[in-house]
C-alpha cells in the first residue's frame, strides 16, 4: 500500500483485471487495491451530488443553459395563457348568469350566432315543475353599431334584461347602484373596459351622461360596470329590454317576442339533471336545454377544436415544448461530451446505463427547476402587462402553472434520454 489519503476527492481506476488504482485527485496519490472490497466505506462515490456539478461546473455555460429553457417556459406560458383568455373570455358572460339552466335553439352552435326562439317558449319553462323562473336574455352581436360624434361606428355587443329581474351577478354592486338610471329613454351602461376606439371616457362617474349614437338613434351612456372584451367583441353596452326593442326593430314587428337565450332559476329543493330532463322532453326540437356548465363546456370546445384561432395557440404551445427539447438536448449532450472520458471510466468500472439514466434525470429536473423559476416570474409580468393592454382575462391559475410545470419537466427529460444515446454507444476502451 502506499501514501495516506488526505482527501475524499478520489477515483478508483481499474487497470487490469483485479487490479484497482484510486486516485486522489487534491494530492495527485495513487494507492493500489486487489479487490472493490478492499476499499470498503472509504469510497465515496455514491456521495458526490455527480449531476449538480456536471450542471454547475461551467457558471457561464449554466446561465445560457437556464436562459434557454426558461426562453420555452414564456413561450409555453404565453401561447397557453393567450389560449385561456380567447376560451375564458367568450365564456365570461355565461359565467355571470344567475341561473341554472340555459334555453336556446339548437341551430345555435355559438353564442355569436344569431338564431332565436319564441318567447312563449319561456312561459311553458316557468310553468314546470321546480323551476323558480324563466327570463329572457337578448343578446345582439352584429346589428349594433355604436359611434360618437367625429369618430367612426364601430360594432358593441348589446345585452338586455327585465330590470326587475336582473340575471348578472353583481358582486361590486354596479348594477344596482345605477339601475335606476337605465329606467329613462335611450340610456345604457357601457363597460369600462371597451376599447377606447369609441370615444368614451371611463375616469369617474362624473364624466356622465355621455352622448353617443346607436344604429343611427341617440344613446345616452349614464354609467359603466365591468365584464371585458373577448376576441370576437370589442366592447358592452347594457340597456332594458324596453330601450332594446327600439334601437332594434330589425327583429319584426314585436322585437321582444324573439329571445336570443332563456334563463331558467331552478327550485334549491329540485335536482337541476331532473328539471333539465322534464323540460327537454317539453321542449322537444324547437329548444335546447343545457346546464351552465355544460354550455360553457360546449362553447370553449367550439373555439379550441373548430377554429383556426384555437389550434394556432394548441400549435403555438407545441412549438415552444420542441424549442425547449433542443435547448436542452444541446446543454445536456455539450456536458455528456465535455466529460466523456470520465463518463467512460466509469462505465469501465462497472457502472450501468441504468446509472446513468439516474444521473441525466438528475440533470434534467436540475435544469428544468432553474429554468422554470425566472421564466413563471417573466411570464407573470408579461400576463399582468398584457392583460392591462387588451381587457382580456390572463390569469395564471394553480392548475395552468402546474400543466406547464410538468411540460417542463417532461421537456427536460426527452432531451436527457436523447443526450444519453452517445454515451450508451461509446466503447470504453477506444476512449483512452
Amino acid at each position: 500500500m502506499s501514501e495516506t489519503v488526505t482527501s475524499t476527492s478520489e477515483w478508483a481506476i481499474p487497470v487490469q483485471p483485479g487490479l484497482l488504482l484510486r486516485l486522489n485527485l487534491a494530492t495527485t496519490t495513487l494507492t493500489s487495491y486487489r479487490t472493490f472490497s478492499e476499499i470498503g466505506p472509504k469510497f465515496p462515490m455514491t456521495q458526490i451530488p455527480l449531476a449538480w456539478k456536471n450542471l454547475t461546473y461551467d457558471p457561464r455555460r449554466l446561465v445560457v443553459a437556464v436562459s434557454g429553457i426558461a426562453f420555452a417556459v414564456v413561450l409555453m406560458f404565453q401561447q397557453r395563457g393567450f389560449q385561456h383568455a380567447l376560451f375564458d373570455s367568450t365564456v365570461e358572460i355565461v359565467r355571470e348568469l344567475e341561473c341554472d339552466l340555459v334555453l336556446l335553439r339548437p341551430t345555435r352552435f355559438a353564442l355569436s350566432v344569431e338564431t332565436r326562439f319564441d318567447r312563449s317558449l319561456l312561459d311553458v319553462a316557468a310553468s314546470h315543475r321546480g323551476v323558480v323562473s324563466a327570463v329572457p336574455l337578448y343578446v345582439e352581436n352584429l346589428g349594433a353599431r355604436l359611434r360618437r360624434e367625429n369618430q367612426k361606428a364601430r360594432p358593441i355587443r348589446v345585452l338586455a334584461f327585465d330590470l326587475d329581474r336582473p340575471m348578472l351577478r353583481d358582486r361590486t354592486r354596479e348594477f344596482a347602484s345605477q339601475r335606476n338610471l337605465l329606467d329613462g329613454p335611450s340610456t345604457a351602461l357601457m363597460d369600462r373596459l371597451s376599447r377606447s376606439d369609441y370615444g368614451f371616457e371611463f375616469g369617474s362617474q362624473a364624466l356622465f351622461p355621455q352622448t353617443g349614437e346607436l344604429n343611427g338613434r341617440e344613446l345616452h351612456v349614464v354609467g359603466t360596470f365591468t365584464s371585458g372584451r373577448d376576441f370576437a367583441h370589442t366592447g358592452n353596452l347594457i340597456m332594458s329590454q324596453e330601450n332594446f326593442a327600439t334601437y332594434f326593430t330589425h327583429r319584426g314587428l314585436a322585437p321582444l317576442q324573439q329571445v336570443d337565450l332563456g334563463l331558467v332559476k331552478v327550485d334549491p329543493q329540485e335536482d337541476i339533471s331532473q328539471v333539465q330532463q322534464r323540460l327537454s322532453e317539453t321542449m322537444g326540437n324547437e329548444v335546447s336545454v343545457l346546464t351552465k356548465q355544460a354550455l360553457i363546456e360546449r362553447e370553449i370546445a367550439l373555439w379550441d377544436r373548430s377554429t383556426p384561432i384555437g389550434v394556432i395557440f394548441t400549435v403555438g404551445t407545441l412549438m415552444g415544448f420542441v424549442v425547449g427539447v433542443i435547448i436542452c438536448y444541446q446543454v445536456l449532450a455539450t456536458a455528456i461530451a465535455d466529460h466523456l472520458g470520465e463518463f467512460a471510466t466509469l462505465k469501465a468500472m462497472g457502472y450501468s446505463n441504468g446509472y446513468f439514466v439516474r444521473l441525466t434525470i438528475q440533470q434534467s429536473v436540475y435544469l428544468a427547476a432553474l429554468g422554470f423559476l425566472p421564466g413563471a416570474v417573466l411570464s407573470w409580468v408579461l400576463f399582468q402587462f398584457n392583460a392591462s393592454f387588451t381587457a382580456l382575462p390572463m390569469s395564471m391559475t394553480l392548475e395552468r402553472v402546474l400543466v406547464i410545470l410538468l411540460a417542463t419537466l417532461v421537456m427536460c427529460i426527452i432531451s436527457g434520454m436523447l443526450a444519453l444515446r452517445k454515451l450508451f454507444a461509446a466503447d470504453p476502451a477506444s476512449l483512452f
